[in-house]
């Protein structure tokens, strides 16, 4: 497995993050360990890094590049971001870092970091336009993209250290300070017309994301474990913004989902995504677990072409089959059977599913074996736990779960079972969902049982009382398959209401007579 390492070093903290690509090209995160510092908070008045913050930053960074070595890590790509590129004495840091670790920093424009953030949202959500928001230490990137191509791109060089060290001195802060703080932010944002009421979703990025995204799942008590694409709308952020704004630091650091070292400057931050709403008049905030360092990965891995992935589900689906040892050819011919059979039943208007529920089915297709690299033993548990709990790019938390339940259908009462766990995403209408297409993945999967592509077309047509199943292939001289396929087919009868049954045209064939 070859290994490498990226190093965030921004205005508020210093991140490392290890990584492991194996011989398929899978890439995984084997470490990622954070240090606050608010290098932010020591730019002396001649706007340079003063040299506590200097011996700070010396002294985490070697505990980075030991541990890099510890692990064998050679290939360390540092980035520096607002308060080093602010800095009067930048290069003059820059070259002591390298100097004292011998980690060489490459120190991002505005732009720059806006364009990986980016980056990280359009391969990783399936959004055709959004406006992106990544606040940190001592800066804000905002991105807008339509056509999932990049149209707008500006950096302010104010983030939530700054603004609190600016507009929030007391404690909690009064309504004065967040008026002026609002006020400034309104003038600020004006300044780029693009963003004016734009009227699309807000992506927000960066620890102030993740908090704020953490926090509402722990009031709300929600089901699913995870940050990636969680939506808000815009009065569940102002209840917020209004809840941590009446509460003293003290206070804030008790706030379930919020860490105590970001207590002190999440209000602004939050005033920020607030503004933002009000100035594209967006009521939709999508949280992003991806970010600056993802978008620097896309460009190391592939180069400054091909950096945005075409079809964002299709290539995690994909991602999952590798990382989980899946046989892909029979995964892939399984997922082909599966929308065979879907859409011979959609032209015979036996259900009411459309193409996204398609694109769910063949992605369940494609994942129903992933359980199989824990234990054979009730692999279809595995499997559900495994999309339940590692991130499936490119769909919405009920579209994950949905995708879960039809990958590891075994039969209506486990679908009814495991949704138990989510009642809060997941509905009747998509159990019934879950239950009506695991039954076409279980068909699918019957069908090529040996692994071989032997069945590879499908046609069903309407006899009297019943739906006649006709496969023009050699499965159908194969007593045990054809045994298998029977048995499955005659399940539909329950699920779809009618009566289902395989065209033999073969019996004599199977028999030997």
């Amino acid at each position: 497995m070859e290994k490498f390492a990226i190093i965030d070093l921004g205005s508020n903290s210093v991140r490392l993050v290890l990584y492991g690509q194996d011989d398929t090209g899978t890439v995984q995160e084997l470490d990622n360990i954070k240090s606050v510092l608010r290098l932010s908070a020591h730019i002396n008045e001649k706007k340079e890094v003063d040299n506590e913050g200097i011996m700070k930053t010396i002294a985490c960074l070697r505990r980075y590049k030991q541990l890099c070595d510890v692990k064998g890590i050679t290939k360390v790509l540092g980035v520096a971001t607002a308060a080093i590129r602010h800095a009067s004495n930048r290069e003059e840091v820059i070259r002591y870092i390298h100097e004292q670790t011998g980690i060489l920093f490459r120190v991002l424009t505005g732009e720059e970091e806006a364009y990986y953030g980016y980056l990280a949202i359009v391969n990783s959500m399936d959004l055709r336009e959004a406006v992106t928001v990544d606040i940190g230490g001592g800066s804000t990137e905002v991105t807008y993209f339509k056509d999932r191509k990049l149209e707008s791109t500006h950096s302010f060089p104010f983030g939530a250290v700054t603004l609190t060290q600016r507009f929030l001195k007391s404690d909690p802060p009064t309504q004065e300070e967040l008026s002026r703080l609002s006020m400034f932010l309104t003038v600020e944002l004006s300044t780029q017309p693009w963003l004016k009421n734009l009227k699309c979703p807000v992506v927000i990025m960066g620890g102030t994301a993740r908090n704020l995204a953490r926090m509402d799942q722990r009031k709300n008590q929600y089901s699913l474990s995870s940050l990636h694409n969680y939506p808000m709308d815009k009065q569940e952020l102002e209840e917020m913004l209004r809840a941590l704004s009446s509460f003293s630091l003290e206070q804030r650091k008790q706030v379930d989902g919020l860490s105590k070292d970001r207590a002190d400057i999440v209000i602004s931050g939050l005033c920020v995504f607030k503004q933002v709403m009000d100035g594209t008049q967006s009521d939709q905030l999508i949280t992003s677990n991806k970010g600056l360092r993802d978008g620097i990965l896309y460009e190391l891995l592939h180069g400054q072409e091909n950096l945005i992935i075409p079809d964002v589900l299709d290539f995690s689906t994909h991602q999952f089959m590798k990382r989980y040892r899946v046989n892909i050819p029979h995964a892939f011919h399984v997922s082909h059977l599966a929308t065979q059979i879907f859409d011979q039943l959609r032209q015979l208007k036996l259900h009411p599913f459309g193409e996204r529920d398609r694109t769910l089915l063949k992605a369940a297709a494609c994942l129903f074996d992933i359980g199989r690299s824990i234990n054979i033993i009730e692999s279809t548990k595995h499997t559900f736990y495994l999309i339940q709990n590692v991130l499936l790019m490119g769909v919405s938390h009920n579209e994950r779960l949905t995708i879960g339940l039809i990958a590891s259908y075994k039969n209506n009462k486990q679908v009814r079972k495991l949704a138990e766990q989510h009642t809060d995403l997941v509905d009747k209408e998509n159990i019934h969902k879950a239950q009506v297409l695991g039954s076409v993945l279980l068909l699918a999967r019957a069908m090529d049982r040996m692994m071989t592509n032997q069945v590879s077309e499908i046609k069903m047509s309407i006899g009297k009382n019943k739906i006649f199943v006709e496969l023009h292939d050699p499965i159908m001289e194969d007593e045990w398959m054809y045994s298998i396929v029977a048995d499955q087919i005659k399940k539909f009868t329950k699920t779809f209401g009618i009566t289902f049954e395989l065209k033999d045209k073969t019996q004599d064939k199977r028999t030997g007579l």
